[in-house]
């Protein structure tokens, strides 16, 4: 890669943050602890997330913000031409690396999550726009009888079946290519991680209503999102990434518990994790838990 060495000592200089010190006596620099977090190779790498979000899908609606907050409604259709989903669709690098940084940013989440998810009787799972799959994957290695789908957009596949093998799970994890605004496959466990807050209200209601169809008497719902309740950083920057880009946005507690009831689910129990994160367990309004 050519690269210009004036310029690039410039931007490091600027950028470090902590990141790269600048050694004077050599005239280079040299990375910190800190830049493990970019490390590919990191348990806990954010990588693909720091790529996303510097990438198009996030840089360009980013742009629009003044107009987004004047007019009500974000504009990534105007400069993108389509919606993040539908970018994502066409491309299948950029929808790669979206998958991976969703992972990279759930990992210490699911960590939490599977824990406060006691599957009983359950013997399937479904993980509903689930990515690779990560987050079933860690439920199944904690529950041997379980066996889980991951139902994602096509793009996705490929990547359900590395994180399966990766782990071991390649007879216990399945990958459907398939539209949870269509339909979602029947299950004794629903995962949604993350999914709701890219959403408007409405499209949250279509996607818990088809949640809602395809349970049997004694299925569960599982919810994991932030929320704002706690009035966290976190969370109000996560939501200037759904303001710019997506039509959804983070909620609050009571919010979500009200797009499960107009859903026809009834919340059970409600677990905190680190702030500003929650799992919601949910079930038919009309079984008793």
């Amino acid at each position: 890669m050519n690269i210009d060495p004036s310029m690039t000592h410039r931007l490091l200089r600027a950028a470090a943050l902590g990141f790269v010190v600048f050694n004077p006596e050599t005239s280079r620099f040299a990375r910190t602890a800190m830049l493990d977090v970019l490390d590919g190779e990191s348990p806990l790498s954010l990588k693909h997330y720091a790529q996303t979000a510097g990438s198009e899908v996030s840089w360009m609606p980013g742009m629009r913000m003044t107009d987004t907050v004047r007019a009500g409604r974000d504009h990534t259709q105007d400069v993108l031409g389509c919606s993040p989903f539908e970018f994502f669709a066409e491309d299948d690098s950029a929808a790669r690396v979206f998958s991976l940084a969703m992972t990279e940013i759930s990992t210490p989440v699911i960590a939490e999550a599977v824990l406060a998810i006691e599957p009983d009787g359950a013997r399937t799972v479904v993980d509903v726009g689930g990515a690779d799959g990560a987050f079933v994957a860690h439920l199944l290695k904690m529950h041997n009888q379980l066996s889980g789908v991951v139902l994602d957009l096509p793009q996705a596949m490929s990547g359900v079946e590395s994180e399966s093998r990766r782990r071991s799970l390649q007879d216990r994890i399945t990958g459907v290519a398939g539209d949870f605004f269509r339909e979602i496959p029947s299950a004794d466990i629903y995962l949604l991680k993350f999914i709701l807050h890219d959403w408007d209200d409405e499209s949250c209601r279509q996607i818990l209503t088809n949640v809602h169809t395809s349970m049997g008497p004694r299925a569960r719902l599982f919810v994991v999102d932030m929320t704002t309740d706690d009035g966290s950083v976190e969370a109000a920057m996560m939501d200037m990434g759904m303001m710019a880009a997506f039509t959804g946005q983070e909620r609050n507690t009571d919010h979500l518990r009200s797009l499960l009831a107009s859903a026809g689910l009834r919340t059970v129990r409600t677990s905190r994790l680190h702030q500003p994160y929650i799992v919601i367990e949910a079930m038919p309004l009309d079984v008793e838990p």
